[in-house]
């Protein structure tokens, strides 16, 4: 290269350094970029967790088969409005019943095994009262489930009308039984001098099973009064609740039963006994299977039709439809109530810790983002899911505190949940913090427009705010970071 050529390349040196010297000192002395600026502020400082989620139901009952089988009818549509005790669908009934008369029929073979050995051992007064009471007890059960299989099927028939006056009668007629006996140990009682405590126990007994006696007749009248005042909607729920509180009654005689039998009975006995309970276990079993093969809303909502099965080939699952078999493990329909959603969010790992029932939340969604709805933390569940892309987060359920009507299942957006608040924090941005080298600072904005590059001591720190707890004054400014690098003692343009 040329001396010339050399001495060229020096100015041109020069005259970059000059320019870029010139640039800075017109960034210190002239009018400076429009910067973004913010004044320092006492608030009280929301220390919050964001998270997404979506709309879920708050309230929802899943409707199961009682057992493996088959749907026959469906009487609903998918998204149907639906009352508690509307149909849903009946499953084919075949199974059920023949189930149900398989059970009735070892019933009977059990009672005539255990009358045989009756006839071949008799028994004292007190466990003749204590069976006749056991009796009534399990008549009154019979006859609240006629009641119960009566009004199923519509209106009660007259021979349903007289399978119920039947039972009444029998009733009536185990209750003068149980009472004969009674005044029979009372006369007995009575006219003793010194009544035994045998002689006590036997009228203890004869006198309570009496009282069922007379409490399973009185039942069975008031199920057969059902029939005759036969009203479709009213006495569905009743008639279930009478047919567990009868067999609820019949438990608790056999349990009076047993206490007084004690162990007087033979083994032969306490076998024959036991397969009577045993069959009557399994009618009960059936019966109730076969009732509940009739799927009902057990609550006011909305069906959802659930998956039934794998996807089909062309990638579409199927959902219950007539035909389908389906299973306890499975349930085919969903009610929900609408009126009752709730927001579930997905809270991380690291910071579920901090979350508590009663907090505060402001819930965002896609469909309504101008509008933030208030929220409060109910749940906190305990087991973790994983997402889609392998993390790790816990479900916690959101009550919206205000009204839900335009809510829809399955709406997504995101939650800010207020964990702690630190009051009357000196706050600025996050866009007017800096750090350096370890060395946290700000630039404050002098009244001559210049940037003094001030370091500051930082307190909680929000994805919004800062609490600055030493380096700076309520009421000072402070520059933003943006487009243009700020130097200290820079001159600025406030911006608007």
């Amino acid at each position: 290269m040329s001396s010339r050529s050399k001495i060229i390349v020096a100015v041109v040196g020069l005259l970059v350094v000059a320019g870029v010297a010139a640039g800075i000192g017109l960034q210190l002395t002239g009018p400076g970029p429009k910067v973004d600026v913010s004044s320092v502020q006492v608030e009280d400082l929301a220390v919050t967790v964001t998270t997404s989620g979506r709309v879920d139901a708050g309230i929802w009952a899943d409707v199961y088969p009682p057992s493996a089988g088959t749907l026959d009818t469906i009487q609903v549509e998918d998204g149907q409005q639906v009352a508690s005790g509307t149909v849903l669908a009946r499953m084919d009934g075949k199974p059920f019943e023949a189930a149900y008369l398989q059970a009735q029929s070892a019933l009977a073979q059990a009672e005539a095994q255990a009358a045989g050995v009756d006839q071949r051992e008799p028994t004292s007064s007190d466990v003749t009262a204590a069976r006749a009471g056991t009796d009534a007890a399990w008549a009154q059960y019979e006859s609240a489930l006629a009641a119960l299989e009566a009004i199923g099927d519509g209106a009660p028939s007259s021979t349903a009308l007289a399978a119920a006056q039947a039972a009444t009668d029998a009733a009536y007629s185990a209750y003068l039984s149980a009472k004969t006996q009674y005044d029979y140990v009372k006369a007995i009682y009575d006219t003793s001098s010194s009544p035994t405590p045998s002689l006590e126990a036997s009228l203890t007994a004869a006198e309570i099973n009496m009282k069922q006696a007379k409490s399973a007749y009185l039942a069975a009248k008031s199920a057969e009064e059902a029939l005759r005042n036969y009203d479709d909607t009213a006495q569905q729920a009743q008639l279930e609740a009478a047919v567990d509180q009868a067999y609820a009654g019949y438990l608790s005689a056999l349990a009076q039963q047993r206490q007084v039998e004690g162990t007087s009975v033979s083994a032969e006995r306490s076998a024959a006994q036991a397969a009577i309970e045993q069959a009557r276990e399994g009618l009960v079993v059936a019966e109730d299977n076969l009732r509940k093969s009739t799927l009902r809303a057990p609550i006011d909502g909305v069906v959802v039709f659930n998956p039934t099965g794998a996807p089909v080939a062309e990638g579409s699952v199927p959902t219950a439809s007539e035909g389908t078999p389906v299973t306890p493990q499975s349930a085919p329909f969903t009610i929900m109530d609408l009126g009752g959603v709730r927001f579930t969010a997905e809270v991380d790992e690291v910071d579920v810790g901090s979350i508590d029932v009663g907090l505060a939340a402001g819930v965002n969604l896609d469909a309504f983002s101008e509008r933030t709805f208030d929220a409060v933390v109910v749940t906190v569940m305990p087991q973790a899911t994983l997402t889609p892309t392998g993390g790790t987060v816990f479900p916690v359920y959101l009550a919206f505190e205000e009204s839900t009507s335009d809510l829809l299942v399955g709406m997504k957006g995101d939650a800010e949940i207020e964990v702690s608040s630190v009051p009357g924090a000196v706050t600025i941005p996050v866009e007017a913090l800096f750090d350096e080298g370890g060395t946290t600072f700000a630039y404050v904005v002098r009244d001559d427009d210049t940037l003094a590059r001030t370091r500051v001591e930082v307190g909680t720190l929000t994805e919004t705010r800062v609490q600055i707890t030493g380096g700076l004054r309520p009421g000072d400014t402070v520059a933003l970071s943006g487009a243009t690098e700020l130097v200290d003692g820079m001159k600025i343009e406030r911006a608007e």
